[in-house]
């Protein structure tokens, strides 16, 4: 039992993937071809299990474009704004924009379900976000990194990144997976992808010390100042305190591990440390859940505990 409680946590995970990384360095070009194909298995595992109907759509149309919104336009607004104070350092500014691009992790569905939020609502809107990111992150690249990288080049890894690991889920609902093993098929693959990542860029990190300080303190600031600022918000209008826990979620998790992938594949010849704001916030963000998991339970208490939860309908859609 205490050996499968610390295979998920990925707390655990993440240290020992930090060890690993700073051990083995880097690995060369490959790096890129197995984050590739760890993010991969990585996406299509999160996304294994998620099912809804097509009126969850209509009913909650107002919440899911204010997890758009959330998504696209606070997260990626505090992450460029976060960038702009590295916008010296090329490399490191195009990775803010690489991970200001890129929409919310998957996790959030799991952010939810932790935190007593309207995980029904989580679905829907990360269905819906992943599907337009299609169009946005594309876009969004282009606006903001111009010619470094070719916005068809873009598309084609957001397809294999989102649309590919979306359409593979549809055979699996054949078979019946246990929730554990997935979370600890999840975690490794995020110890790979954090080995590979900061591996990659391990020499960089020992000589720039105080410069990747530097960055996890930006992580830091936009992950707590906007989930603090989001909460205290919706609970000074007396909002909906499960949909608050969603735009939370959306506005503050990037799908980091996306944005460190289209970094190593598509700018580490030219831009080698673009990887390293994707990778550092990776870390961070598990980081900030875990500790938010325990703060918005003292800040917000919720009505309910996990099991009335998922006993329940869901949580509230308005």
């Amino acid at each position: 039992m205490a050996l499968l409680k610390a295979l998920m946590d990925i707390r655990i995970w993440v240290a020992a993937s930090m060890a690993v990384a700073f051990l083995v360095g880097p690995i060369g070009d490959i790096a890129s071809t197995l984050v590739i194909a760890v993010l991969m298995m990585q996406m299509v595992a999160a996304m294994e299990g998620l099912s809804f109907h097509g009126d969850d759509f209509r009913r909650d149309a107002g919440p899911i474009m204010y997890c758009f919104l959330a998504c696209f336009g606070v997260s990626t607004g505090a992450t460029l704004l976060m960038g702009s104070l590295f916008i010296g350092d090329e490399s490191l500014w195009y990775g803010w924009c690489m991970l200001a691009s890129v929409p919310t992790g998957v996790s959030v569905i799991a952010l939810t379900l932790m935190m007593h939020g309207n995980r029904v609502l989580s679905v829907l809107a990360l269905t819906v976000v992943y599907l337009l990111a299609l169009g946005v992150t594309p876009l969004l690249t282009t606006m903001l990194i111009g010619d470094a990288v070719s916005p068809f080049e873009i598309l084609m890894y957001v397809v294999l990144f989102i649309a590919v690991p979306i359409a593979a889920t549809v055979p699996l609902k054949r078979f019946r997976i246990n929730g554990d093993c997935k979370v600890i098929f999840i975690n490794a693959m995020m110890f790979l992808l954090l080995i590979f990542a900061v591996g990659n860029n391990r020499d960089f990190i020992f000589e720039n010390i105080l410069m990747v300080a530097a960055i996890a303190g930006a992580c830091l600031l936009r992950t707590f100042g906007v989930s603090i600022a989001v909460l205290y918000a919706m609970k000074r209008m007396s909002g909906n305190r499960g949909n608050a826990v969603a735009y939370m979620g959306f506005a503050v998790w990037k799908n980091s591990g996306l944005a460190t992938s289209l970094c190593l594949a598509l700018l580490s010849a030219q831009y080698p440390e673009a990887a390293l704001p994707c990778a550092v916030s990776l870390m961070v963000e598990n980081v900030w859940y875990a500790a938010m998991n325990s703060l918005i339970k003292k800040v917000w208490p919720p009505g309910t505990t996990i099991q009335e939860e998922i006993l329940g309908p869901g949580g509230a859609r308005t």
